[in-house]
């Protein structure tokens, strides 16, 4: 008898094949200026609606992954917000577009300043207490390891690092952290649409209730579902294997 249901289900599953709309992403570069034509430095690029941003570099402009039927949302302390949606009939993958704040009235309380410190003392030891901007920078690098010291390590002292203005581009600019983020929104696409060809939209959202791409892909992270995992197993097994993960999960809960 059990045999005869895992045979149902899975037959039931190759019967019910769906179709995947998968999500698509543009990267929108932009410039945020003053009603003069004048660069804002700072302002606060994000979409509404997946609550990530980033801000405008000293020329104004910034550089952010967005999906059709965003909502594009950028603020500045002193004026108006700016909000455009992203149409979703959109062709290309790269945009750019040109942003013009305008100023807005924000009251605020008095500043009361005070002389800091009293005594030269006090002030010396404050001195030596502030951390500059320089040393908390240090810390953010991140700088290699032991391991990774001892590789590139000169006799005559310090590293010997290869092509030190690429690596520094490669992990530090916006430009680079938006291309990573992409790369990993676009592999979680292309793993979320490989899982629905083997199990259907209209299956998951009729046996487990899992309708959305949020919840597909918290289905595949939670059940451990790995590219390797679908190029390596047999269609039936993985059935079983998120029949068996579900089941756990709401026993859980």
């Amino acid at each position: 008898m059990a045999r005869f249901k895992h045979l149902l289900v899975f037959l039931l599953l190759l019967h019910n094949t769906g179709t995947l709309e998968a999500q698509s992403y543009i990267l929108l570069k932009g410039s945020v200026l003053n009603v003069k034509g004048e660069a804002l430095v700072g302002a606060h690029a994000r979409s509404m609606q997946r609550n990530y941003g980033t801000f405008t570099d000293f020329r104004g402009a910034f550089s952010l992954v967005l999906a059709r039927n965003d909502t594009l949302k950028v603020t500045m302390v002193g004026y108006k917000a700016f909000l455009f949606r992203i149409p979703a009939n959109l062709s290309g993958l790269n945009y750019s577009l040109k942003i013009t704040l305008f100023e807005d009235t924000l009251m605020i309380a008095g500043a009361e300043i005070r002389p800091y410190p009293l005594t030269y003392p006090e002030f010396r030891q404050a001195f030596i207490a502030m951390k500059t901007p320089e040393e908390t920078a240090i810390k953010k690098l991140n700088l290699p390891a032991e391991p990774f010291r001892r590789k590139y390590e000169n006799p005559e002292g310090g590293l010997l690092l290869p092509g030190p203005f690429s690596l520094l581009y490669d992990n530090f600019s916006k430009e680079a952290k938006q291309r990573r983020k992409m790369a990993e929104i676009l592999k979680r696409d292309a793993l979320r649409s490989d899982f629905l060809n083997i199990i259907s939209s209209s299956v998951l959202s009729h046996r487990f209730g899992i309708s959305t791409d949020a919840e597909i892909d918290e289905l595949i992270r939670n059940c451990g579902i790995s590219r390797e995992l679908l190029d390596n197993i047999p269609h039936y097994t993985l059935i079983l294997m998120v029949e068996n993960c579900v089941a756990g999960m709401n026993k859980h809960d």
